[in-house]
């Protein structure tokens, strides 16, 4: 498993390597195949056979970093420091041991800090040179299940072949695809979602027979067929709209002209510490239909339908993204995203956007509204039935960058208060003051009343049904 030592490896570790006395710290794993692979050495996995708790404080004191506990199991510790996050793992049964428990060869290749001697399992370095992923292990998928979305997130996201044994032993070991908890999944998946090429992940997680066991919503969209305005069933429509929402996302200008800083701007929002807008368009993209096998109908006039599929995939998303451990506000944009996927193409018949249209559309899609108008472009380019028409595409991408400059400008600050509105009509506040709210905002958003006082009279003249 000893081979000499490699140029790429000796460079990389050189600005580390004084840091660590003694003999018995190695670079592993990840780190070592980006640099065998000429990628960007960021993030540090180090193994020691000495006491890495010993070993990580004194680099932190050598670099002047912090060093925590990440793994008491493991007995794994971090260091941040300003340039690289530095993880130490022990190895008490040696350096050999440890890359024979590793899950693919080329993430079992180790380089000595010390002198740069290079260890691997057998076959390592060759799969590096060939671009392949193979398991080091028959044992290896069920030795931790992860191990499977993982095979294919590093196939995505690095470009690589997947050898034919390791497809077998995938396919033999997919129905232990879900037992990793949820966030562990979410991670790998989102990874497939945020690669270079996430459609071609997606169906190599189909292949592999993970995709029904992890999202088995999105595999039941296989051969659901669609009506004459698509050309594809659900499922090859759902990853056309994947891949045209993830162009939109890298190349917004494409679409939308002056409006793209906006895009780019609402795209980029946080929806929490972890997430961003861009990561739920993806999903939003990937979850938009997935009601449809549940509300599919033929009408008598042979019509095929899928009435209130936009709703009940709202409530289907929030389950999925539940199971998968996303924050609230993360389904909540995502069920937004699905519930409005159509409502901007119900507007192409009417013409030209009006005020009072663009309240509308904000008010029902609102703080993701942006990000509504990007899935409903994208789902619009991948409908080319025998139905669909080049002019309705054209004029849902002219409707989309007017919505979206429309969208962009500040809303006008409110008329008038609740408690204001409620004492003018000697009410208590409550829903119906909440209605009359909303419908003054509406006509005030149309240019029809401008100040408070027109807002009152407006609020008197109107009856609200029960």
């Amino acid at each position: 498993m000893t081979d000499d030592s490699d140029p790429r490896l000796t460079r990389a570790i050189a600005p580390v390597r004084d840091a660590f006395p003694g003999d018995d710290v190695w670079l592993v794993g990840g780190a070592v195949r980006d640099v065998l692979l000429g990628r960007p050495l960021t993030d540090w996995d180090l193994v020691t056979t000495g006491d890495a708790e010993a070993t990580a404080r004194a680099y932190a004191t050598a670099v002047g970093a912090p060093v925590f506990p990440l793994s008491e199991r493991h007995g794994a510790w971090r260091v941040m420091g300003d340039e690289h996050e530095v993880d130490v793992t022990g190895a008490p049964d040696g350096i050999t041991a440890d890359l024979l428990r590793r899950d693919l060869t080329i993430n079992a290749i180790a380089v000595r800090l010390t002198d740069g001697e290079v260890m691997a399992v057998p076959g390592a370095l060759d799969d590096i040179e060939a671009r392949v992923l193979r398991t080091v292990s028959d044992q290896s998928f069920l030795d931790d299940p992860l191990r499977l979305l993982r095979l294919v997130r590093l196939a995505a996201e690095l470009e690589l072949e997947i050898d034919d044994d390791t497809i077998a032993l995938a396919r033999r070991d997919a129905s232990h695809a879900a037992e990793p908890a949820g966030e562990r999944q979410r991670a790998e998946l989102e990874r497939i979602l945020l690669s270079r090429d996430p459609v071609d992940g997606l169906r190599r997680l189909d292949e592999l027979g993970l995709l029904a066991v992890v999202l088995p919503e999105v595999k039941a969209l296989e051969g659901v067929e669609q009506n004459r305005y698509h050309h594809f069933d659900v499922l090859d429509h759902t990853l056309q709209v994947l891949d045209a929402a993830v162009d939109l996302i890298e190349h917004p200008e494409f679409a939308f002209g002056s409006a793209t800083p906006a895009v780019a701007a609402a795209l980029a929002e946080e929806l929490d510490a972890d997430t961003d807008v861009a990561i739920a368009v993806r999903w939003g993209a990937l979850l938009h239909d997935i009601a449809k096998p549940d509300t599919r109908r033929e009408f008598d006039n042979g019509h095929i339908g899928f009435p209130g599929h936009a709703q009940q995939g709202a409530e289907t998303a929030i389950a999925i993204l539940a199971r998968l451990r996303y924050s609230t506000a993360m389904q909540r944009c995502v069920a937004v995203l699905v519930r409005e996927h159509l409502r901007l193409g119900f507007l192409v018949p009417e013409g030209e956007l009006d005020p009072r249209a663009v309240h509308r559309y904000r008010v029902e899609t609102d703080p993701w509204a942006i990000a509504s108008v990007v899935v409903s472009l994208a789902d619009r380019w991948s409908t080319r039935g025998t139905r669909a028409r080049q002019r309705w595409i054209r004029r849902h991408e002219q409707l989309a960058s007017a919505m979206v400059l429309a969208l962009a400008e500040p809303t006008l600050p409110p008329l008038i208060r609740g408690d204001e509105l409620a004492a003018a009509l000697n009410e208590e506040t409550g829903p119906r003051i909440g209605r009359l709210l909303a419908l003054i905002a509406e006509e005030q958003a149309a240019g029809t009343i401008t100040d408070a006082a027109a807002a009152i009279a407006f609020a008197r003249g109107t009856q609200l049904d029960d």
